[in-house]
């Protein structure tokens, strides 16, 4: 066996490329598929999915033989594929691999995606991405993660032995593979051949090309529309001039726990609005419901802004790839070509003092940096309403000094001459209210306490609750 390996004997390295060739075509056919499809069942929500996924968990347990025997009963003469000739052939080999693959490419795809949606799905939904294109972004960012994906897929379909032996057989030649050869030719004694596919064997290892532009793969994709969850409640009529988002009688339930009860707001162009209270009152759920990102369980919500929104989140999720990118990503998402919206990403970045690092990857940055990062992304889109949850809340204080002079920037007279910015945002630092909010909104337990001009909150008399919270933060 070893002479036969070293000598290169011509058969023993038909055998092996005809292993990595069958193997190789299974495996590209398998992940076209799995991947694409694992992507999507990791973001989409649909009824019955719970049903898919246990189906898909099954067929990961399926005995490879079964499998063998479905393409060999589909591939007969007498089976409803037998017209195409395929049985005992390179084709019915690849077919059965890939069958094979397929519910390892898909489940393991669907895990690596749904974790990265349950972390930062919401952001890439928050500048317009739909549920295909969210899919498709966020196995991009966990590439590395999913190369793994391929590689075992790869080694499932090489080290298979039953399925190809009933629909290929061992034909030398045409259908011998390495795990034919081993199996039927130690039976038959020639214990030489069987073991030198074994010497011969070559694994491959590649690299993902790390291109420049985070959207290379998806090129050709069709840029979706704006996602669905951005209906923005029940239509109603529109809302009185200079009103820019009216909520009424709004409440949001997870089960039994009750996020938002009842509340009822019209924000105004122009205003800046602070959310505050205690953690758990319902801050970021009504931003959100704002934004679109979570429906109503009752109550209405109309915004006339609907696609002229932006939102900075409190720990802003930075794609695996250049800050510029990051933000050019949220402009090519509306509609812009990607050259434009890299260099308006630029610009964008150079606003906040950022130019400098525009081609180091975001997620190298510090946490001041990659808020500005993601401010910058808001201000490139040209919102008329910016939502901002605890933009500052988990910086030191030289980045919340620095966050916190953009916030005010952005809602300036000098920057509001050119771009009329309304500005609501969620915080716990009673002196950042106090320095940027016009207005203050008290969240208790999901309802709306008080609602009062910032001068009146915190010098007038105020309900027992929210005078206690203010004076423990004022403390």
């Amino acid at each position: 066996a070893l002479h036969m390996a070293l000598a290169a004997d011509p058969m023993l390295w038909g055998i092996v490329g005809r292993s990595l060739a069958v193997s190789a075509t299974a495996c590209l056919i398998a992940c076209g598929l799995g991947l694409a499809l694992g992507a999507w069942l990791g973001v989409a929500r649909f009824a019955g999915k719970g049903a898919v996924l246990a189906l898909l968990n099954t067929l990961l347990a399926v005995p490879s033989v079964v499998v063998g025997l479905v393409v060999y009963l589909l591939l007969s003469r007498t089976g409803p594929l037998g017209a195409l000739g395929w049985l005992f052939s390179f084709k019915a080999m690849v077919l059965a691999q890939a069958l094979l693959v397929l519910p390892v490419v898909m489940a393991l795809t669907h895990q690596v995606v749904q974790d990265a949606e349950r972390s930062h799905g919401e952001q890439l939904q928050s500048v317009g991405a739909g549920t295909c294109l969210r899919g498709l972004l966020l196995a991009w960012d966990e590439r590395y993660a999913l190369l793994t994906v391929l590689i075992a897929s790869f080694g499932r379909a090489v080290s298979e032995v039953g399925a190809v032996m009933i629909v290929g057989g061992n034909i030398d030649g045409f259908t011998r593979v390495m795990t034919t050869a081993i199996a039927l030719e130690t039976s038959k004694g020639d214990l030489p051949l069987a073991t030198g596919p074994g010497f011969d064997f070559a694994g491959c290892s590649a690299g993902p090309e790390c291109a420049d532009c985070p959207a290379a793969p998806l090129a050709r994709a069709r840029r979706w529309p704006w996602p669905a969850s951005h209906a923005w409640g029940r239509r109603m009529t529109a809302p009185k001039p200079g009103v820019v988002l009216d909520v009424r009688d709004v409440s949001v339930h997870f089960g039994a726990r009750h996020a938002l009860s009842h509340i009822t707001l019209q924000l105004h162009a122009g205003e800046r609005l602070a959310l505050v209270g205690a953690n758990g009152s319902g801050k970021s759920t009504l931003l959100r419901v704002l934004h679109g990102l979570a429906q109503p369980s009752a109550g209405q919500v109309h915004s006339d802004t609907a696609h002229q929104q932006a939102m900075v989140f409190q720990r802003p999720h930075m794609l695996r790839t250049s800050a510029q990118n990051h933000v050019a990503l949220a402009l090519w998402l509306r509609g812009l070509p990607w050259r434009q919206a890299r260099a308006q990403a630029l610009v964008a970045l150079a606003r906040v003092g950022l130019q400098a690092v525009a081609a180091q990857n975001a997620r190298s940055l510090s946490g001041g940096q990659q808020q500005r990062v993601a401010l910058a992304r808001a201000w490139a889109l040209a919102p008329q309403v910016l939502l901002l949850d605890e933009p500052t809340a988990s910086l030191d204080p030289h980045a919340k000094r620095e966050v916190e002079a953009l916030m005010a920037e952005f809602v300036s007279p000098a920057h509001a001459a050119a771009l009329p910015l309304t500005m609501v945002f969620s915080s716990h630092n009673l002196g950042q209210v106090k320095r940027l909010a016009s207005r203050v909104v008290y969240l208790e337990q999901g309802r709306i306490v008080a609602d009062l001009p910032v001068h009146d909150f915190f010098n007038g008399p105020l309900p027992e609750a929210a005078r206690l919270f203010v004076k423990g933060e004022l403390a």
